[in-house]
């Protein structure tokens, strides 16, 4: 999807910001002296959170989503050894997917699929392992007729909606896949090649490999699962939609058609980054520009930055019948002590002339970062500034130096009978955040809404994802949401730019803190800290804001959001000890947390936390388990304040009804198993070993510690940095 320009142009944005989607991100690496850190004057509870933080090493810094390169690539090296791709679980519950079919919305979770109506905002059905769910993560959801499409890390599924039985269609290895359902029937694009499903058939077709293909395997095979671009989680395969003449869809930063008759792949253009349909054509933004296919016809016009739409780097796209809108971002020329370029422009279809708007009554709004049409109306977002100011990412990399514009608010901007109007509000940054770098410095700062990444214009309003900046830095950030505007009574439209971070769970783990990076790329840790925002909808007369740590529904009385769906803490931060029993595997972590796997269900859920302790041990017990903790100063996040506390005590048993405390001693049997850690080449590797042998590549899994072997599941579970993985048992594959 991305050219090595592109990718050189995401690194230095991201600057360190490597994250694993489905796995986790190898921490900085420390010594074994104690690291001494700088007095805050903070609140003491605001000085523990943030000790937590560093103790974990988790950054709230993410331009591009992935992981750290150099541990999650299968090594070049590895001759006859297997690479395994264990089955991880992270430490919370997130949701990766979800589709709109009518009144009912479908969302998945790493662990089930969930049905809802959208009219009562209720959960109506959860399906998981029991109803036939393949036990891998669901990636793209595409409803069609009677049945709900899937795709799984473990191939290609289909929801039965009658009888509530899911079976795999295409058993093969899914890393990167995305579903698209429209004319001419259902479609999945993926790592390991295409599929299509006509409509009116049964069968799915296989189709030849898309041209790209081969770039997509050594992607993922590298361990690139996700791009994070404008502010939004994308898989690499960012846009694809069907039409009447056939299948689009971008992969690898090119543009490809495949014809619903023949299957065979056309390339129409490169360096794409998005593409939509609007009437006859077919528009995607570009690197450099814009690009326009007219499928009739088979013609390709290229609208290039500067010579039609503006100059500057394009950032949003939109498109309708009668005209094309790009919103586009100046450059700063250094020379000039100036930006230059950027604006919103439109390109009338008609007469083929392109409008371009710099200032709107006077003010600069060329800082555009998102829009959206409404009809023959169009809505934008742009951040607004008071001066040019070069800017360092955070206190522990003040070293690294951006010209940027300082934010003073933030406009949106309303095209209507050929005029645009703006309605603007300053002041926006009221938040108060301690901003950290991870060398054990700190500032306090005002954060707040710095540019909106998504607009969505809905009935009674226009709503976006918010990127939450802090005042004196560039590169930290979170995300929350809200409504930008509102429409009066009198049919007026109102500025709002309201923010609803505590209603839909955005606020990080310690919303009075902002963990950013420290380096330029030498130590890479895990950018978890905030939800990402998947969509907003308008479903069952509601207003839905769709993010990982959940599905959110707007009551129109009382004007707020409620969770339907919550993603729930299940560990925290490592799993720590586990033992298996007959009916569940059982999990501890390192902030006291103990977890239920149930074999059944294929469902890991928190059962309590046993607070100001970890757990060390977990064995079979009598009609249940003995769990053995310690005392630990670990500040957990406000996810799990609600969590049912467990009694107090060295050694706590469950004995199937009931959890009792007190002193005792357990101790776990030696393991046969073990994770090995290689280092060579400046990188890192761990593998699953048995003795002097090594039995297989541990793909994306960093930090690994063997916790337990599950003779009955044929399984050997590893704690993984933020979570717990699981591989096949050497010898019991069938199992």
């Amino acid at each position: 999807m991305m050219t090595k320009r592109m990718i050189r142009m995401g690194v230095c944005l991201a600057c360190v910001l490597a994250v694993t989607l489905a796995a986790s991100a190898q921490p900085a690496r420390r010594s074994g002296r104690s690291r001494t850190r700088r007095k805050i004057d903070a609140p003491p509870e605001t000085q523990k959170a943030m000790q937590e933080l560093w103790r974990r090493g988790t950054c709230l810094l993410s331009s591009v989503h992935k992981p750290a390169e150099k541990d999650s690539a299968v090594p070049g090296d590895i001759g006859t050894t297997p690479v395994l791709n264990p089955r991880l679980r992270t430490w919370r519950g997130e949701v990766n997917c979800y589709a709109v079919d009518g009144g009912t919305l479908w969302a998945a979770d790493d662990q089930c699929l969930l049905r809802i109506d959208a009219a009562t905002a209720k959960v109506t059905r959860t399906f998981d392992r029991r109803d036939g769910l393949p036990d891998e993560v669901i990636q793209s959801i595409a409803p069609a007729g009677g049945t709900v499409w899937l795709a799984t890390r473990a191939g290609l599924a289909g929801l039965d909606v009658k009888t509530g039985r899911i079976s795999l269609v295409v058993e093969q290895a899914l890393e990167l896949a995305r579903l698209a359902a429209g004319d001419g029937g259902v479609w999945l694009v993926s790592d390991a090649g295409a599929w299509r499903l006509p409509t009116g058939e049964k069968k799915w077709r296989k189709l030849p490999d898309p041209p790209p293909l081969a770039g997509l395997k050594q992607m993922a095979r590298r361990g690139f699962w996700a791009v994070r671009w404008a502010r939004r989680l994308r898989v690499n395969v960012p846009s694809m939609f069907a039409r009447e003449d056939g299948l689009y869809v971008v992969v690898m930063n090119k543009l490809l058609r495949c014809g619903s008759a023949a299957g065979k792949w056309e390339q129409i253009g490169a360096d794409v980054w998005q593409a939509a349909s609007a009437g006859k054509a077919v528009w995607a933004m570009t690197t450099k520009g814009v690009l326009r296919y007219e499928p009739a016809t088979g013609k390709t016009v290229r609208h290039e930055s500067g010579k039609g739409p503006a100059a500057g780097r394009p950032a949003a796209m939109a498109a309708t019948d009668e005209a094309f809108f790009l919103a586009s971002q100046p450059d700063y020329d250094k020379d000039a002590k100036r930006f230059v370029g950027g604006g919103i422009s439109r390109l009338d279809v008609a007469s083929g002339k392109w409008t371009i708007i710099e200032q709107v009554d006077g003010t600069d709004i060329r800082f555009l970062s998102a829009v959206t049409v409404d009809g023959a109306e169009a809505w934008a977002a742009c951040t607004l500034y008071d001066r040019v100011v070069e800017q360092g990412a955070h206190p522990g990399m003040a070293h690294v130096k951006r010209w940027r514009p300082h934010a003073s608010g933030m406009g949106l901007l309303h095209y209507r009978e050929g005029k645009w109007t703006l309605r603007k509000r300053e002041g926006l940054k009221t938040e108060k955040r301690w901003v950290l770098g991870q060398k054990g410095t700190g500032q306090a700062d005002r954060i707040g809404p710095d540019s909106a990444e998504m607009l969505r214009r809905f009935d009674d309003g226009v709503w976006g994802a918010y990127r939450m900046v802090p005042d004196r830095y560039y590169a930290g950030y979170y995300v929350s949401a809200g409504r930008l505007a509102r429409r009066g009574g009198d049919g007026q439209w109102q500025a709002g730019f309201g923010v609803r971070t505590a209603q839909l769970g955005m606020g990080g783990e310690q919303p009075s803190i902002l963990l950013i990076s420290h380096s330029h790329g030498a130590r890479i840790v895990l950018a978890e800290g905030h939800p990402i925002v998947l969509g907003i909808e308008q479903v069952g007369g509601r207003v839905w804001v769709i993010n990982s740590a959940g599905l959110f529904a707007r009551d129109a009385k009382t004007d707020e959001f409620r969770p339907v769906h919550r993603a729930t803490p299940r560990l925290y931060w490592r799993a720590t000890a586990a033992a298996a029993v007959s009916d569940a595997i059982w999990f501890g972590g390192d902030g006291g947390t103990v977890s239920r796997l149930d074999r059944a269900t294929g469902r890991l859920e928190l059962v309590g936390v046993a607070a100001g302790r970890k757990v060390t041990a977990i064995v079979p017990g009598s009609g249940g388990v003995l769990v053995k903790t310690d005392k630990a100063n670990v500040v957990l996040p406000v996810s799990l304040a609600s969590a049912a506390e467990l009694p107090d005590g060295a050694v706590l048993g469950f004995d199937g009804k009931k959890w009792t405390g007190g002193a005792g001693q357990i101790s776990g049997k030696a393991l046969a198993y073990e994770c090995k850690s290689v280092r060579g080449r400046g990188r890192r590797a761990d593998y699953l070993g048995k003795g002097k042998d090594r039995l297989g590549f541990l793909k994306g899994v960093f930090r690994s510690k063997v916790l337990c072997v599950d003779e009955a599941g044929g399984q050997v579970w590893l704690s993984a940095y933020s979570g717990v993985a699981s591989v096949a048992l050497p010898g019991a594959a069938g199992k």
